[in-house]
């Protein structure tokens, strides 16, 4: 591997400390109540806002932001002020004027609009993201389901301490294992911590694993991962993702949590 090669390969060391960290704040806000976890994902969305234009190369950096910011808020005020479960009743109405305001920042644009599609798939990917954390609050209406959030971020934290081994290459080959292990071990560590069944953790704690693993070796390789506010993007994106996750296992396996 050349060495102008090796440059855009993000350090995997520096990755996993910002995933443990991100992973962190949001498990320890996500067992504290339903607000504080709201404000730490809108946090987390304006990491992602500021560094996802950057981070694709996309055209009209600022409206982007603009767009994302905004968005991200609206997506975290529609679940954090819904009183009545599932909680997520207006969130899809606020992802929807979220996406007509992505199409509306390409109208406005006066650069000619240049790579247009490629703008608003990225703008609406990054909804998306916001969207999944998002799916993160429903659940910490009930201590078994704040629970069950920490333990799926416990999961990708470990996950991406796991992807560490990478810097030897007889190991590459069993990353993706050793995300499954390593997410599903950790997730289950928290459940006994937190005198939770261990077993239904430790699913949402293996898929957790491979979902945020899978992030990060989407994005890697891109070229401005040589700098750091496209890792922090990076690392981030690789939590907020886990949130479908969490709220699939406790929809399948504790209905209770998402639809008492």
């Amino acid at each position: 591997m050349s060495a102008a090669r090796r440059a855009l390969v993000p350090p995997s060391v520096e990755v996993a400390a910002l995933v443990s960290c991100a992973a962190l704040v949001v498990a320890l806000t996500a067992l504290a109540r339903p607000t504080v976890l709201a404000v730490a994902l809108w946090i987390g969305a304006l990491v992602v806002a500021w560094g996802w234009a950057g981070m694709l190369a996309l055209p009209s950096p600022r409206g982007t932001a603009v767009v994302l910011v905004t968005g991200s808020l609206a997506l975290v005020l529609s679940a954090a002020l819904d009183r009545q479960a599932p909680w997520l009743d207006w969130v899809p109405g606020a992802l929807a004027l979220s996406v007509i305001a992505a199409f509306l920042h390409q109208l406005l644009r006066v650069d000619g609009r240049p790579r247009i599609v490629e703008s608003v798939s990225a703008v609406i990917l990054a909804l998306g993201l916001v969207t999944c954390g998002v799916l993160m609050v429903p659940l910490t209406h009930s201590d078994q389901g704040a629970a069950l959030v920490a333990a799926t971020l416990a999961g990708a934290a470990a996950s991406s301490v796991s992807d560490t081994l990478g810097r030897w290459p007889a190991i590459r080959a069993w990353l993706v294992p050793a995300a499954l292990v390593t997410g599903g071990a950790a997730s289950a560590l928290v459940a006994v911590l937190l005198d939770q069944p261990w077993s239904i953790f430790l699913l949402s704690g293996v898929l957790a694993g491979a979902v945020s693993h899978a992030v990060r070796s989407v994005l890697r390789d891109l070229p401005t991962m040589a700098h750091a506010r496209p890792r922090l993007v990076m690392a981030v994106s690789s939590v907020l993702v886990t949130g479908p996750v969490a709220y699939a296992v406790a929809l399948a396996l504790l209905p209770e949590v998402v639809l008492r």
